[in-house]
């Protein structure tokens, strides 16, 4: 049997200095890398809620790069630089996805790569084969 899988680069989003992939695609499901508040020229908002707002577009970007979208989003991983941020990420997250349709969530806190990085997300989701 033929490997469906694929990589999936958006050029509509920040561009990784890392060896990841913006995604893997298998079939129907899509794994999305940790993505990051950086923007096309790796400039990040200094405040929570501009990097989280920044971060969800971008992964509604990688996803439809994917033939997906957030309502197909299966599970997804927080990572907080600051747990006291949580609060606020969930405020914003309600944005990002409809009531009763939320996705399976992990939240932890951790150090992150980059100086000044507040948060990365990653996710699942179904998407079209």
């Amino acid at each position: 049997m033929a490997s469906t899988r694929k990589i999936i680069m958006s050029k509509k989003i920040h561009q990784p200095r890392v060896p990841l992939s913006h995604a893997v695609k298998i079939g129907n499901v899509v794994w999305v890398s940790g993505t990051t508040p950086f923007g096309p020229n790796r400039e990040m908002a200094p405040d929570f809620a501009g990097q989280m707002h920044s971060v969800m577009k971008s992964l509604a970007e990688v996803l439809k790069e994917a033939g997906s979208d957030l309502e197909r989003v299966a599970k997804v991983n927080v990572i907080l630089t600051r747990i006291s941020d949580f609060a606020e990420m969930n405020t914003i997250y309600r944005q990002y996805f409809k009531e009763g349709n939320y996705p399976a969530r992990t939240t932890v806190e951790a150090p992150l790569a980059a100086d000044g990085m507040l948060l990365e997300i990653e996710c699942v989701a179904e998407c079209d084969g």
